[in-house]
C-alpha cells in the first residue's frame, strides 16, 4: 500500500484532510492550481469518484474554487478584516491603505457566561485572550479583544503569533488547519474606557464603533469571539453588499 494512501474510512474524508493539510502547510499556496482528479486519485490510490467528492466538499467549504475549463485552485484565506475597511465618510471608492496589526498580549482567562454560550463551551472553560491594535499610516484606528478556546488551540502563545507572518488567521491555518469564517456580527456605538482611549488616542467623548464577531470553521464550529473597537469620528466602516 502506498504511504500516502488513507487507511481509514470514509476515504473521501481522509483525502479531504490530506489536501487541507497540504494547503495549510503552504505546499499549495493561494490561487495555485491543484493536480487533476485523475492525478490525485492515482497519488492517493483511490477512485476518481472519491477524489472528486473530496474536491467537491473542499470547494463547497471555501478551501478551493474552480475555473471552468481550467481546473481547481486554492482559495485565499479569510482576512481578519473580511471585506470591510475604514474610509472617509462619503468616499465609497476610496482606496484605503492596508491596516497593520501589532500584538499587545496573549493570556489565558476563564470564559464568562456569554462567551461560553457563543462558543458552545462550559462556563469557565479556559480561553486564549489575544489583544492587538491596528494602525494605518502610523495612526491607531482599532483595538481587538480576541478569545479562542484553549482546548482547540492548545499551544498558541505570543511567541508563535509574533513569529507568524500574516497574522492570527494565517497561524491558525498553518498550525491547526483551521480557516475562520464569520458566523455572526453585531454592531453598536460605545464610549471607550480609559485604557482603550489611551491606545487609540481618542477623546473622552469620542464615539467608537463596537463590532462583535463570532467566527467559526468552514464546517460551522464556533471557535473565535472577537470584539473590535474602531474610531468612527472621522472614519466610516464600509463593506460590500
Amino acid at each position: 500500500m502506498p504511504a500516502d494512501q488513507p487507511r481509514f474510512q470514509p476515504l473521501y474524508e481522509q483525502i479531504r484532510q490530506r489536501i487541507v493539510e497540504r494547503i495549510a502547510s503552504g505546499e499549495w499556496q493561494a490561487d495555485a492550481m491543484l493536480p487533476s482528479e485523475w492525478e490525485l486519485a492515482a497519488e492517493f490510490a483511490v477512485s476518481q469518484g472519491t477524489a472528486r467528492k473530496a474536491l467537491n466538499d473542499l470547494t463547497r467549504d471555501g478551501w478551493l474554487y474552480r475555473r471552468q475549463g481550467r481546473g481547481t485552485f486554492v482559495a485565499p484565506g479569510e482576512s481578519e478584516w473580511g471585506e470591510g475597511k475604514l474610509v472617509s465618510p462619503g468616499h465609497f471608492a476610496e482606496l484605503a491603505d492596508p491596516m497593520q496589526p501589532e500584538l499587545l498580549s496573549v493570556a489565558r482567562v476563564p470564559s464568562g457566561e456569554d462567551v461560553a454560550r457563543a462558543l458552545q463551551l462550559r462556563r469557565g472553560a479556559m480561553l486564549h485572550h489575544v489583544r492587538q491594535v491596528w494602525r494605518q499610516r502610523g495612526v491607531t484606528l482599532a483595538v481587538d479583544e480576541i478569545l479562542l478556546p484553549v482546548e482547540r488551540f492548545a499551544d498558541l502563545d505570543s511567541r508563535r503569533l509574533r513569529l507568524a507572518g500574516g497574522g492570527l488567521y494565517a497561524l491558525l491555518e498553518r498550525q491547526y488547519a483551521v480557516r475562520i469564517r464569520p458566523l455572526h456580527v453585531q454592531y453598536r456605538g460605545v464610549l471607550a474606557d480609559r485604557e482603550v482611549r489611551t491606545l487609540l488616542a481618542a477623546e473622552p467623548d469620542e464615539p467608537l464603533l463596537s463590532m462583535v464577531r463570532l467566527g467559526g470553521t468552514v464546517e460551522g464550529e464556533p471557535v473565535e469571539w472577537r470584539q473590535r473597537l474602531l474610531r468612527s469620528a472621522r472614519w466610516s466602516w464600509q463593506t460590500r453588499i
